[in-house]
């Protein structure tokens, strides 16, 4: 046994394990770095995915909407230069209610306005002396009765209709 031999590759083994010591602890904390990293690229790809998902949605979506409306433009485009060539509809077409019960409506309430206007002109004659307090109230009196049954028959056609939700539709303010 040679004792500078012994003594020299203890010492060559001490400088040895120091430096794995210190290779070993700097892997170390450069693994919690790393590894932090790893967590947050991971997070971060999931997110991108989920983004990227949503934006392929959103462009199937704004396809189909944008052919949609490539297609409407282009049939109204086709419409307005047949338009010209076209018969213009009859005005009965254009002014006749479309169903029986549409058109009673329209003349109940034609009907019902003209009663309230009926009762509004004789207050302003009574106002005047036109017309005697005693016609007036008699007059009145039917008239607003038939005034209360045109309201009703109103409000049942717009019901028909589906018009009217029960919530009070086309009341006037102050009126019942």
């Amino acid at each position: 046994p040679n004792p500078q031999k012994d003594a020299l590759l203890h010492t060559l083994a001490l400088a040895l394990h120091s430096a794995r010591q210190k290779t070993v602890s700097r892997n170390a904390d450069t693994q919690h770095s790393l590894s932090a990293q790893h967590t947050a690229m991971l997070t971060a790809l999931h997110a991108l995915q989920s983004e990227t998902a949503q934006l392929e949605a959103l462009e199937g979506a704004l396809s189909s909407n944008s052919a949609s409306l490539n297609s409407s433009l282009a049939s109204a485009d086709a419409l307005i230069k047949r338009a010209p060539q076209m018969t213009p509809p009859s005005i009965d077409d254009l002014l006749v209610a479309p169903t029986a019960v549409a058109n009673q409506l329209y003349d109940a309430v034609a009907e019902e306005r003209a009663l309230g206007d009926t009762i509004f002109v004789l207050g302003r004659a009574v106002e005047k002396g036109r017309v005697a307090p005693q016609t007036f109230v008699k007059v009145t009196r039917g008239l607003a009765r038939e005034w209360w049954l045109k309201k009703v028959l109103v409000r049942k056609c717009a019901r028909g209709l589906g018009l009217d939700d029960g919530s009070g539709w086309g009341r006037e303010a102050g009126r019942a």
